[in-house]
């Protein structure tokens, strides 16, 4: 099966996306329970990739549960991740810095202010970016801007629960109340849409964005998450 680059495409209950930083690489997302993915059709889905030059496929952060069937097909843990809750129930408190909605026109901004703030590995192409704000049925973009754009968060929700899908500062913004005023903010929107939890999870390294989280009133949760990576060559 050959994929349209530009795109996202979908295939038995999986969201393909090609990277349009690597023309080798490509991520998948499970759309529905992996007890209802079929393995044959995604072992010769791998196989048509693999011809098609793709050399590496990335999960989404998937749940233990999520992992065992793709590792049944190969994959190997890339990185794992912490994953953390805030259930809303303490007082929540007020951004201190002025934020905005993010318009169409922020894009470029955002890529560049999310570029400097990931390693090449996490950070957004428009693609990517265009993936997490669909990746809920309702989301909210909000941007930081006392002079220029100096920071951004993408919140989205399901239901009754909350993510907290993207949180980026420019490196010139940290440490000066931005990324604080985006998590309020984000917990301030999900309270007023009864969200029952807002989830976040960051890199178990990214020992400043956890200290962030849990000061704000956000724990650990007992599972954690991991991305899953298939080599073509192994």
């Amino acid at each position: 099966m050959s994929l349209d680059r530009s795109s996202h495409s979908y295939l038995s209950g999986l969201k393909v996306r090609m990277s349009m930083n690597d023309g080798r690489v490509a991520h998948i997302t499970p759309l529905v329970p992996t007890a209802k993915l079929h393995k044959t059709t995604l072992l010769k889905f791998l196989g048509s990739l693999r011809q098609d030059g793709i050399n590496q496929v990335y999960t989404s952060a998937l749940r233990p549960r999520e992992q065992f069937f793709f590792r049944q097909l190969g994959f190997i843990v890339h990185e794992e991740l912490l994953l953390l809750g805030h259930d809303l129930s303490t007082p929540l408190s007020a951004p201190v810095k002025r934020t905005r909605r993010g318009r169409r026109s922020d894009w470029d901004r955002i890529l560049e202010i999310d570029a400097k703030a990931f390693s090449d590995f996490w950070k957004f192409d428009e693609a990517a970016l265009l993936e997490a704000i669909k990746a809920t049925p309702t989301c909210r973009i909000r941007v930081g801007a006392d002079n220029e754009i100096s920071s951004f968060a993408i919140t989205g929700r399901s239901g009754r629960t909350g993510f907290l899908q993207r949180l980026a500062v420019d490196p010139r913004y940290q440490r000066t109340g931005m990324g604080r005023s985006l998590v309020a903010d984000a917990l301030q929107w999900s309270k007023r849409w009864f969200v029952n939890e807002l989830l976040v999870n960051t890199q178990i390294g990214n020992t400043g964005a956890q200290k962030l989280y849990e000061s704000m009133g956000f724990s650990k949760k007992s599972d954690g998450l991991a991305v899953l990576k298939w080599n073509a060559n192994s």
